[in-house]
């Protein structure tokens, strides 16, 4: 993220009120991050930056589709993405971990680097099963030829070892 120069904010030189800010996020924002699991990205982002007088409010309206890689057949499909998030941000000593929300800042910072902060939403925003949307019937939408290929596995598989049958007698007692 430090390459991301546009995303930060010197909120020490802004006036007292909103200031807003919006960013177009493709796939390069998600480059410098190897953990990822995004491999891309067309998201509007929309910021409203509210300084006040004892804290700073920080309102994230993000809008449209990353590119992930299906959990069932490996091909990559577009989720979409529309988070609203409000952040605050004070300034002290130490961390905040009784809110989600709050963010403590030394007063000796003089910006603050929204990409960071637009990277976390996004990425909690996403799905834990990452897969193909179903179709209207509930039946999973991923391509064809993997869903065959899938149904081929589990009925190659579905024939038990006549080895694992007598150890089963063994154990049971039963040989």
């Amino acid at each position: 993220m430090s390459e991301l120069k546009e995303y930060l904010i010197s909120y020490k030189s802004l006036e007292y009120g909103e200031h807003t800010y919006s960013y177009k996020i493709k796939d390069s924002f998600f480059e410098e991050d190897d953990d990822t699991e995004i491999i891309g990205a067309n998201l509007d982002v929309e910021v409203l930056f509210n300084k006040k007088n004892t804290h700073i409010e920080i309102r994230f309206d993000i809008k449209g589709t990353v590119v992930l890689n299906c959990d069932r057949c490996l091909e990559a499909f577009d989720n979409d993405l529309e988070i609203q998030q409000t952040i605050y941000v004070k300034f002290g000593e130490g961390n905040s971990n009784e809110d989600e929300n709050l963010y403590i800042l030394p007063e000796s910072d003089n910006e603050i680097n929204l990409a960071e902060f637009i990277d976390e939403l996004i990425v909690v925003s996403l799905p834990m099963r990452r897969v193909h949307k179903e179709d209207e019937d509930g039946n999973p939408t991923c391509p064809n030829n993997m869903l065959d290929y899938i149904k081929n596995i589990k009925n190659e598989g579905s024939e038990i070892d006549p080895r694992w049958n007598e150890l089963n007698k063994l154990r049971d007692g039963t040989s």
